[in-house]
């Protein structure tokens, strides 16, 4: 008597249109000399748009608002860089052999922020290690160096200006949100 070999097809949340995972918070780590490259389309319009790469972490933006607010949480950060290295090693990825990970960000609004200084005693070196760890949105910057912090605020100038001429509304944020105004300073 023959077997029967029908194969049963289980269905999963793919078959009905729905995705199976998704990652809800991730942490994007800022070492060493970092570079932006910045993708523009239909500037000066409504529908204007700008993608931002850095590493493996785009960023797409559709409005000057939410990018001045961004690297104005990025700006927050320089106080509590006292410590950090000047240039930390580059931690290793596991997996590196097979591929990099890549993380896509619609930043649809302006994130809330927190700036957390931290630090780790490290046995094996004999001294203690400081970073910060910048918690926006579904992103936590891990900020280990002060090279990777200067140069990638020095690509935020760049994203900035170019948001301030691409979108509406850009003439409304033309303040460097890279430089933290106090008491002192005139607004």
């Amino acid at each position: 008597m023959p077997t029967n070999t029908t194969h049963q097809h289980k269905k999963t949340a793919r078959d009905h249109g729905r995705a199976t995972g998704i990652v809800t918070h991730t942490t994007a780590i800022v070492t060493g000399p970092q570079n932006a490259t910045i993708t523009v389309t239909a500037s000066a319009t409504e529908h204007a748009q700008m993608i931002v790469v850095l590493g493996h972490v785009m960023m797409t933006f559709h409005s000057a608002e939410v990018v001045h607010d961004v690297i104005a949480a990025f700006a927050t950060v320089r106080a509590a860089l006292t410590g950090a290295d000047g240039h930390a090693p580059k931690p290793m990825q596991p997996g590196g052999e097979y591929g990099a990970a890549a993380l896509s960000v619609l930043w649809l609004a302006s994130p809330e922020h927190a700036a957390v200084p931290q630090r780790r005693y490290i046995p094996e070196q004999r001294r203690t290690m400081h970073w910060v760890d910048l918690h926006l949105g579904p992103i936590t910057w891990r900020i280990t160096d002060r090279i990777g912090y200067d140069t990638l605020m020095e690509e935020f100038r760049r994203v900035h200006r170019t948001a301030v001429g691409v979108f509406l509304d850009g003439g409304r944020y033309r303040r460097d949100p890279t430089r933290i105004l106090d008491a002192f300073d005139n607004a």
